[in-house]
């Protein structure tokens, strides 16, 4: 029998490019880039249409069989034929369509969970060198040498996923006899033959040197890899064994281990191991329940398979938990969740900011619409829950929730935080009703929680934040609140922006409306800012409430004459050499201090050293409370958002110690370096329970030399420092004088009060009822305090919800002016009942 002998799509000279493209070779490129371009949009969209994951399989399964079906027509397919010299290539290509058709697959029927991004990269790069073997007569020497590394990298690689997916194989070899695609699991072993049948057939001489080279350094980074891993498990291991040796150490085990270990990838996938990445010892699991502890995408990674075969840490799910808030800004993912979000998207954003230039002050509502992709049936519904974190600018306070009810918008009711947790997770645990709540959190952040969430309707949820601006150079800068939760990569956001008071400001970048509104429609960016000119604080301009009056004032610090002899030193990564160097010239002028291994170490010239080994700790959390000499001592910090909260210590030796050290009314001086500081002493700053300063090498110079700003705090008088304002409360000398500030002033004067009285509260188990009331008559969301909507008015009842007498409700757009007394109440319905005499005597 003649042989076919094979066209070439261009005849050309001998050793050129396309002369070694063939019709065969071109047909599978082009289905090759087909089922390539079908399984990036579907690994997009399939996540939403679940019910098309087994059809989107089948499509590449056929463009596989196809290209098989053109192999064997053309006589290339076969046992032995399919390795010859002549069709590497092509066998090559029909691999990769079936590898791709295999992912496919295991969307459906998962084998593994999906791939980190660098073996995503790793596999598109491998593939890539081994479509383009089949030129490399035809390129550069030194691109030739890299392309037989990478080849020789990839015969490792898939060893590995051949070995890693062999207690399948049973599983498969049953289930060829289903139309063929239980063949799907033996792509690894196939791949392995064709890639050293590829090196064998390109290879002469040195080239093996380089395929040898590339398998090595494969081997040695892994086993570099294991070494490293099992030496940090040994050393958590280490520290977790002392820690029962040495009981006088207070602070948990977990927050050591934050402040010490790498934060790199490695420790990442470490914490993250059974809670994120698959364990060699759950790898074989076809079926797994996904952690509630930790929501992030389940993902196969190598690295850590091979890791967990030789050891794997002993801490619990906690510990690793609060690690991972502690050294990563991902806290939003630890959240308890009481129904799955898996399906919901942010689907449009609505922002509407009021800027009172008046009184350096912004109210912000934010629109969400909440979208359930989910069009899969499932046998427990798809119900779910909305949980979104937004962050604040320094400062702000919640002062509004709206939920929409039937069409309806629902108000949310003020509350303590206890009543409304109780009521929120009684009803999204038991019942299938309408609720929404929002809790304060450490670090200018709260939390929103929507239920339910369902495909046949989109949810929307309003929330208003109250936030005083910072000026520089003369502007007032203001800042998006950014949120995390549902996806809002997709959404669009209108942006609609009101300056009080003055209508003639331009806005670059905005349209004005009919309104003398500025409005912007873009898609979403959670960057955005917005400048304006400032003017002038109208301190007459004032908001009446209860007998008293509100009003702002600029802050401008005075200094009191103070003696410092101790300076302590609050050492981590975030100082800069200049901050380092600033203090290490303070060394024979003060005693300078520094806490290692549970002890105050006194620094000189000679042992400064161990103050370089402390800049390596992530984060720290310096022992205020086991100072002995607080008037004369000075602690000098700088610090991150990335690091604990003052509620993650709590129930801990640490907690209680300084609860007790700050019940007796003491304060410690404390300077910090720059505008951030870490949440721990962000949040004693905010309770009011440190003398604080903060500032750069120059004010530091100034406190240390005996100058320390006076706290100008008091029941009728609170500092917004960030924004350099103070809100000042008088007496309501005159009841008819003129108050036309917006309410907001008493809202920020009410939450920094209740901050201010918060200390005994935070740790203790004292009631904080009287804050809870002061909360409820402001309407802010505060530690003790949260704003509840709930679908029926039996509902606020059974759970003894309601609203207290002279509260401000909610914030709204038209919230300026003072809120009638109750004798300007009456005068009210007096006029109103003349006004209805009137009108029906006629």
């Amino acid at each position: 029998m003649q042989t076919l002998k094979e066209p070439q799509i261009v005849q050309n000279r001998p050793g050129s490019l396309t002369s070694l493209i063939s019709v065969q070779l071109f047909i599978g490129y082009a289905l090759l880039a087909v089922s390539f371009t079908c399984f990036i949009i579907s690994e997009m969209a399939a996540r939403e249409n679940k019910e098309w994951l087994f059809t989107i399989f089948v499509l590449h399964y056929l463009i596989a069989a196809a290209y098989s079906v053109v192999l064997i027509y053309h006589g290339s397919l076969g046992v032995i034929r399919s390795w010859k010299r002549e069709n590497i290539s092509k066998t090559i290509v029909l691999l990769l369509l079936y590898l791709i058709s295999a992912y496919a697959l295991n969307r459906e029927l998962p084998v593994f969970q999906d791939s980190t991004t660098w073996l995503c990269v790793y596999l598109g790069v491998s593939s890539i060198v081994m479509l383009s073997m089949h030129v490399q007569k035809v390129i550069p020497a030194w691109l030739a040498a890299i392309q037989l590394i990478i080849l020789g990298s990839a015969i490792v690689f898939y060893s590995y996923l051949a070995i890693y997916v062999a207690n399948h194989y049973v599983v498969g070899f049953i289930g060829i006899i289903l139309l063929g695609i239980g063949a799907h699991i033996f792509v690894p072993i196939f791949l392995i033959i064709g890639v050293i049948t590829l090196a064998r057939h390109q290879c002469k001489g040195r080239d093996f040197l380089w395929l040898g080279a590339g398998a090595v350094a494969t081997i040695l980074y892994c086993v570099s890899f294991v070494a490293e891993w099992n030496n940090r498990v040994t050393r958590i291991d280490q520290m977790a064994r002392e820690s029962v040796m040495y009981p006088e150490i207070e602070l948990p085990l977990w927050v050591r281990l934050g402040e010490t270990l790498p934060n790199d990838w490695i420790t990442d996938r470490m914490l993250k191991t059974d809670l994120v990445y698959t364990s060699a010892q759950r790898s074989t699991e076809w079926f797994s329940v996904p952690s509630t502890t930790w929501v992030e995408t389940k993902k196969h990674d190598p690295f850590v398979i091979l890791g967990t075969m030789i050891t794997k840490t002993s801490l619990s799910d906690e510990d690793r938990i609060s690690i991972l808030r502690s050294i990563s800004d991902s806290r939003h993912r630890s959240h308890e969740r009481l129904w799955s979000g898996d399906n919901l998207v942010t689907s449009n954003i609505v922002t509407d900011i009021d800027i009172y230039r008046d009184h350096h002050l912004a109210y912000t509502e934010k629109y969400l619409d909440i979208k359930n992709m989910s069009t899969r049936n499932r046998w427990w519904g798809n119900t779910e829950e909305a949980l979104y974190t937004f962050r604040m600018p320094e400062g702000s306070v919640v002062t509004s929730l709206s939920l929409w009810v039937n069409g309806k918008e629902e108000k949310a009711i003020l509350t303590s935080k206890g009543k409304a947790t109780e009521a929120y997770e009684t009803i999204v645990g038991k019942e299938r009703r309408d609720p929404s709540v929002v809790h304060w959190q450490e670090g200018n952040t709260v939390v929103v929680r929507v239920f339910p969430c369902t495909p046949s309707e989109q949810r929307k949820v309003k929330i208003g934040f109250t936030s005083p601006l910072r000026e520089t150079d003369g502007s007032l800068r203001y800042q998006n609140i950014t949120f995390e939760g549902p996806s809002a990569n997709e959404a669009k956001e209108t942006v609609r922006v009101r300056i009080v008071g003055d209508r003639t400001l331009q806005l670059e970048g905005f349209r004005q409306d009919t309104n003398g509104d500025w409005i912007s429609e873009n898609d979403y960016d959670p960057d955005f800012e917005i400048s304006v000119p400032a003017t002038a604080l109208k301190v007459n301009n004032r908001f009446s409430f209860l007998g008293n009056s509100y009003h702002v004032e600029k802050y401008v610090p005075t200094y009191e004459d103070v003696t410092i002899e101790n300076i302590f030193l609050d050492i981590n990564s975030s100082w800069t050499n200049s901050e380092v160097d600033a203090c290490r010239d303070l060394v024979g002028q003060r005693s300078i201090y520094v806490y290692h291994n549970n002890n105050f170490v006194p620094i000189t010239s000679e042992n400064w050293d161990i103050v370089e080994q402390l800049r390596s700790r992530n984060y720290s959390l310096f022992p205020i409370h086991r100072l002995k000499q607080a008037p004369e001592s000075l602690v000098i910090t700088k610090g991150s958002a990335i690091s604990p909260h003052l509620a993650d210590l709590k129930e801990t030796a640490f907690a209680n110690s300084m609860n007790r050290f700050f019940a007796k009314g003491r304060k410690i001086r404390v300077f910090n370096f720059g505008e951030e500081s870490s949440n721990f002493i962000s949040s004693l700053r905010e309770l009011r329970a440190l003398s604080f300063a903060t500032g750069d090498e120059k004010e530091l110079a100034r406190i240390v030399s005996g100058k320390f700003p006076i706290n100008q705090e008091s029941e009728n008088q609170v500092v917004l420092h960030d924004a350099a304002l103070k809100i000042v409360q008088v007496p309501q000398a005159d009841q008819s004088e003129p108050s036309g500030g917006p309410d907001h002033l008493y809202r920020l004067f009410a939450y920094n009060n209740i901050m201010r009285q918060a200390g005994p509260f935070y740790f203790g188990k004292a009631d904080p009822k009287g804050l809870v009331e002061d909360a409820a008559r402001a309407y802010v969301v505060s530690p003790f305090s949260s704003l509840i909507v709930l679908e029926t008015q039996q509902d606020y009842d059974r759970f003894g919800i309601k609203d207290i007498d002279n509260s401000l409700k909610n914030a709204s757009k038209q919230s300026s002016g003072a809120v009638p007394e109750p004798h300007e109440w009456a005068l009210i319905m007096l006029c109103v009942l003349v006004a209805l005499y009137v009108k029906f005597r006629r």
